[in-house]
């Protein structure tokens, strides 16, 4: 299978309806008889659990297999994260069973158009730097995001639904809005997570789990793909799942996924957008994160803001017009109400991160950073365990 659209370099665009995350819960319930959809083509089972394994790309598993021997050692298929490849938009994508063109949670921040700070979509929260304020009443979730999920639909047809979650978000905007369906458990930790979630299997009728886990994601962040601590979260994950395959009820599959990979980017390769004022002028709104900046310029200022971005980052992004990123199919098929959601000018990291110390949380200066286009962003593993 080949990548979408057209990019430089290393640069991939997601394989919506072939083989992206999108289309993980669409398969499950024609796994489990009550879909007809079924691109990734697993195979019929009784449950399916789709483990999110936070910020862990095909690539890193692959280059450290030694970390994750078990899972290393199992057939995988490589899909695709979502663009932006950021946590936001995958998981609603996974919940929705829809690219973000369609779901419309377009990035990790967001313009919009009451205000004039980002509106952060993963912790549904208006303002810079994880201030602000919450913004679940005057931005409600079910609204926001009002087309029915995959994992509702798969109730309604049937199926017994589970999300497996952290109490910290069973009741957040993102949850609501791209993970909304079924019954929410909750859980804390590798452990009971991974246990609620086979516990959800059992019983009767087809059954569909989805269940999260961060710890590599965070150790990704803090410490960079490939660190002692990095290791040793995905190594804790490894043994987990090695020990509960010898647990899952017949007729249980557990598919182990992510929402986005990770690079590491060196203290050398970020740029502060707050020193080069040619990239704030004409900003009303600086959104996105360090490795895909979405910009809402001030009116009329559009042209300009693009110009002055294409030719100061040439060489470390790819810098486009709203028009073009959905040209290309970033974002999939963009629906109408999802237009204004995009920044109207892209800019996509090629290498290094861009920053803004009054904007991004910790400045932006988190050593694992993801959100862009290439392979070790985009490509995430897909490893099926059970019969």
């Amino acid at each position: 299978m080949t990548h979408g659209g057209t990019l430089p370099g290393d640069l991939v665009a997601p394989r919506y309806g072939e083989a992206s995350i999108a289309d993980l819960v669409p398969s499950a319930m024609a796994a489990v008889g009550i879909g007809e959809v079924n691109p990734l083509s697993l195979p019929p089972s009784d449950a399916v659990v789709v483990l999110v394994v936070d910020g862990l790309g095909a690539r890193q598993l692959r280059e450290h297999a030694e970390v994750a021997p078990f899972l290393a050692a199992r057939p995988d298929t490589v899909v695709d994260a979502v663009f932006p490849t950021t946590t936001a938009s995958s998981l609603a994508s996974i919940g929705t069973g829809l690219p973000p063109g369609q779901h419309g949670i377009t990035g990790y921040a967001i313009g919009h158009p009451d205000h004039d700070q980002p509106f952060n979509l993963l912790v549904w929260r208006v303002g810079c730097r994880g201030g602000g304020f919450d913004a679940r009443e005057v931005i409600v979730p079910e609204t926001y995001q009002a087309t029915p999920t995959a994992l509702e639909r798969a109730g309604e047809l049937g199926a017994r639904v589970a999300v497996v979650v952290h109490p910290d978000f069973t009741d957040s905007g993102l949850t609501r809005a791209g993970l909304r369906g079924g019954t929410r458990v909750e859980a804390v930790g590798l452990v009971s997570t991974v246990e609620a979630a086979v516990a959800a299997t059992r019983g009767r009728g087809p059954t569909i789990v989805y269940a999260h886990h961060g710890d590599v994601d965070t150790m990704g962040h803090v410490y960079g793909v490939g660190s002692d601590p990095w290791a040793e979260a995905l190594a804790t994950v490894d043994a987990e799942l090695e020990r509960i395959a010898e647990l899952l009820p017949r007729g249980t599959q557990l598919l182990v996924t992510a929402d986005h990979g990770m690079v590491t980017v060196p203290e050398d390769e970020v740029l502060e957008l707050a020193d080069h004022p040619e990239l704030t002028a004409g900003v009303r709104i600086l959104a996105g994160e360090p490795r895909v900046r979405q910009l809402w310029a001030e009116p009329g200022a559009r042209d300009d803001v693009l110009a002055a971005w294409q030719d100061t980052l040439d060489g470390r992004a790819v810098v486009v017009a709203r028009e073009d990123a959905i040209a290309s199919g970033w974002f999939g098929v963009v629906a109408d109400h999802v237009l204004d959601r995009i920044g109207e000018v892209v800019a996509v990291a090629t290498r290094g991160s861009l920053v803004h110390r009054d904007v991004d949380p910790f400045g932006g200066r988190l050593l694992g950073q993801h959100g862009a286009l290439t392979r070790d962003e985009v490509e995430v593993p897909l490893v099926r365990i059970g019969p």
